[in-house]
């Protein structure tokens, strides 16, 4: 009996150490660049040449989001169009919920911190982090 007490309390200690992901809403705003996207236990990585940048902004759980396109200055070229788009929660999971003139869409927040995002939709995972964002000099002559 005691063996079954004891195997019980291991168990429920292994299962209470379990790390929830974590998601710190506050920290969307800004660029990402896309890592890698994951499918059926397969890894697609970027091999992009030319970068392009995601760029969040929100303010009261309402956000914009545009492709940005870094430049040797150091700032960013973009379109004018951006998708809109609100942070709900949905069961206990925060969710991007996306509306464009053309259509309506959802990504499931599974990772946000300062530094990696994670989003989830139709079956694949979105790998992000932050980019290293650098200005070149260039000499007026």
């Amino acid at each position: 009996m005691l063996k079954v007490f004891c195997v019980f309390i291991v168990n429920l200690m292994l299962l209470g150490c379990q790390v929830l992901p974590t998601i710190e809403l506050d920290q969307i705003d800004g660029y990402w660049e896309i890592q890698f996207v994951q499918q059926q236990n397969e890894t697609f990585k970027n091999k992009q040449t030319n970068l392009l940048y995601d760029f969040y902004t929100t303010e009261n759980n309402i956000g914009i989001y545009k492709k940005v396109a870094p430049q040797i200055d150091g700032s960013f070229q973009t379109s004018k169009s951006a998708v809109s788009f609100e942070i709900i929660k949905d069961n206990g999971d925060f969710m991007l919920q996306f509306s464009s003139p053309w259509n309506t869409w959802v990504k499931k927040i599974k990772h946000l911190d300062s530094e990696k995002l994670v989003l989830f939709k139709e079956e694949r995972s979105f790998h992000y982090r932050r980019p290293v964002i650098s200005k070149i000099p260039i000499k007026n002559e």
